[in-house]
């Protein structure tokens, strides 16, 4: 009997001494990491205050990689919710929404989790370091409440080693992410960007290059482009849309691309747009290039992406090539400036992109929305477009339907009964 007083006596003593250490740990706990980043802000606060990427910011998928995340609420911003549910018991389920998003300072997420704890939240803060400014220094900061509950304050003591870890673990996914994103700050680009999705199309183009300089660009262009002019004057058929210049090269001694010019059958797409703007073009084929000006400098007509592309009968010459070019989804802006300021403009598109999760593919294009020889007026317009790969779906490659010759060739009938065969060159994309 003794010894089970005793026993009593020292369970009591171990209680008490457990009671009062745990009255006098911190109810609150706190856990703190930084990282520096030079991308621009709106990089920064896109990224960290959306879920498109929280597989690749996110230390929470290093546990179990096979978690199940779903999103609710806006894509962006306050009330953009992610709920996760994990069979591996060190993840559990759980949730993320996004409670306070001061663009440029912090972004606060309140976190619901199988662990002790309440009003937990994981706070980014943002601070412009660097010379003049132009880096980010991130402060991710995890804040939990125990209030009376001792065990939670307890268990306050591991804070550090388990969720300290795995915040340095997240910060180095995002540094390592943020060096895969164009260093472009899109914020500062009104026109502001979307995804769209593209139709598939019929088109006539030539691959061709100049010299980094704009008279020698400008010169290919309209060369080029009378070839197609000619092929679509000598054929049933007229200009669809606004040309494309496709980029193929851009190197600092060279700029190579394609000249694409969307086609369909001749009388089957809308009333022509009538253009102050649309000129003729030089020469004696004054006419027909004013009739395909006028149709560059109008809108593409809307197109149901699911319908059937039709095949044209289209006879071709000299570079020109008839392609069906697929649908496909991608990300587009506006311009209104000198042409020398595309490439810019394309990176800031990329950039965008993927901050929301895009992959880009292929390579990026622009509809000239005036004639080429405005392309460097500040007035001049443009849109820009990039591929993205759409999830789980293999992009489809252009169709090369001609070049036939329209001439025999010189071998005689031999040479004429030989296939043809398609040039070793880029399709537009």
């Amino acid at each position: 009997m003794t010894r089970v007083i005793e026993w009593i006596v020292s369970l009591l003593i171990v209680i008490a001494l457990f009671v009062v250490i745990g009255l006098f740990l911190p109810a609150k706990r706190t856990v703190s990491e930084s990282v520096e980043t030079n991308r621009p802000m709106s990089t920064v606060n896109d990224l960290l205050g959306s879920f498109t990427r929280f597989r690749d910011w996110n230390a929470l998928v290093n546990k179990d990689p096979r978690v199940q995340l779903t999103t609710s609420g806006p894509e962006q911003g306050v009330g953009a919710t992610l709920a996760y549910q994990s069979n591996d018991g060190l993840t559990g389920s759980g949730t993320w929404k996004l409670v306070e998003d001061v663009p440029g300072e912090k972004i606060v997420y309140a976190v619901e989790n199988d662990s002790r704890g309440s009003d937990k939240r994981m706070t980014f803060r943002f601070e412009r370091t660097g010379q003049r400014n132009q880096n980010v220094k991130i402060t991710q900061r995890y804040t939990v409440d125990y209030g009376w509950d001792l065990i939670g304050r307890y268990a306050g003591l591991y804070v550090t080693r388990g969720i300290g870890d795995e915040i340095k673990a997240g910060l180095v996914k995002v540094s390592n992410l943020f060096a895969t994103i164009p260093r472009f700050d899109y914020s500062q680009h009104e026109p502001g960007f979307s995804f769209v999705e593209l139709p598939a199309v019929n088109a006539l183009l030539v691959t061709t290059a100049a010299k980094r300089a704009n008279d020698d660009i400008a010169t290919a262009m309209t060369n080029q482009l009378k070839w197609i002019e000619q092929v679509i004057d000598k054929n049933d058929i007229e200009a669809a849309g606004p040309m494309r210049i496709v980029t193929n090269e851009f190197s600092s001694d060279t700029y190579g691309f394609d000249i694409v010019m969307p086609i369909r059958r001749k009388g089957t797409g809308p009333a022509p747009v009538e253009s102050d703007t649309a000129e003729a073009a030089e020469g004696d084929a004054a006419a027909e290039g004013e009739a395909i000006a006028e149709a560059q400098t109008a809108p593409e007509a809307p197109v149901d992406p699911n319908a059937p592309l039709e095949r044209l009968d289209v006879k071709v010459e000299g570079p020109v090539v008839y392609a069906q070019l697929p649908a496909m989804r991608a990300a587009t802006t506006t311009y209104t400036g000198p042409s020398p300021g595309l490439p810019r403009v394309r990176d800031l598109a990329k950039a965008w992109a993927m901050v929301r999760g895009a992959e880009t593919w292929d390579r990026p294009y622009e509809q000239y929305l005036n004639p080429i020889k405005d392309m460097l007026l500040e007035d001049a317009e443009f849109r820009v477009f990039w591929p993205v790969r759409v999830a789980g779906v293999e992009p489809a490659e252009p169709v090369i339907i001609a070049p036939l010759p329209t001439e025999p060739a010189a071998e005689g009938a031999e040479a004429e009964a030989a296939p043809a065969q398609a040039p070793e060159t880029p399709v537009a994309g």
